[in-house]
């Protein structure tokens, strides 16, 4: 009797075997494909600005514009120089001279244009450079930018802090789906996600964190990225 029934058990073990070798192959060759996205963000103290800004004078002959704005850049690289700015930070470009009607409708006479910048590593003092630029004839004076040394070194800690942004919500979805392995396949990040543009005064957490001082610039460098998974 018990010969007569081993076939069958042999079959049915053959069976079973098979059916886990079909789940097996379908399991391993079906993950679950799942995209997240990351994001990171680190600050640093800011430890020099650009500025750059115009100079601007009207006349009625050519000769005495270019003349007026280029005795308005001298005196004004002296004054900054005065201040800690010494020439050796500043760019100057080359005058140009166009009839005052080119740029203003109903205007006469000529206008000449300088456009100068500075580099600075007095952080707290931009209003004040800001306000003597405008008091001594300037133009326009653009928004200060922000630049701090180890760019590369935060750019890299603000990728992985995005990384890791990633995997835990990797991990959460892994959790909740039942699928305890999983593999990255592919990492993008953002292309519209500027690196290092957000400048601001440090705030009172960042102050005390920090050991800085409220006119202090501050740096945030954030990354954004898309990270996709297989899951079993």
């Amino acid at each position: 009797m018990e010969s007569a029934f081993f076939p069958w058990k042999k079959y049915l073990g053959y069976t079973l075997a098979v059916l886990l070798l079909i789940f097996v192959y379908s399991w391993i060759t079906s993950p679950m494909i799942v995209s997240v996205t990351g994001s990171g963000e680190v600050t640093a103290v800011a430890e020099t600005a650009t500025m750059t800004f115009t100079l601007s004078v009207n006349s009625d002959s050519p000769q005495n514009a270019l003349a007026l704005v280029k005795n308005l850049a001298t005196s004004i690289k002296q004054n900054l120089a005065t201040s800690g700015i010494p020439e050796s930070s500043l760019y100057e470009s080359q005058a140009t001279v166009v009839p005052a009607s080119a740029v203003t409708v109903g205007a006469t006479g000529f206008q000449a244009v300088i456009s100068m910048g500075l580099k600075t590593n007095q952080i707290n003092n931009l209003d004040a450079i800001t306000n003597s630029l405008y008091s001594q004839g300037a133009s326009i004076v653009s928004q200060p930018i922000l630049t701090v040394g180890n760019i590369e070194e935060l750019e890299k800690d603000a990728y992985n802090l995005a990384i890791k942004n990633a995997k835990k919500k990797a991990g959460s979805i892994a959790l909740s789906n039942l699928k305890p392995i999983r593999k990255i396949v592919l990492i993008e990040q953002s292309q519209t996600q500027p690196s290092s543009t957000v400048t601001t005064k440090a705030d009172i957490a960042s102050q005390v964190e920090m050991n800085i001082s409220p006119d202090d610039g501050l740096i945030k460098i954030s990354k954004v990225v898309s990270v996709s998974y297989k899951m079993w």
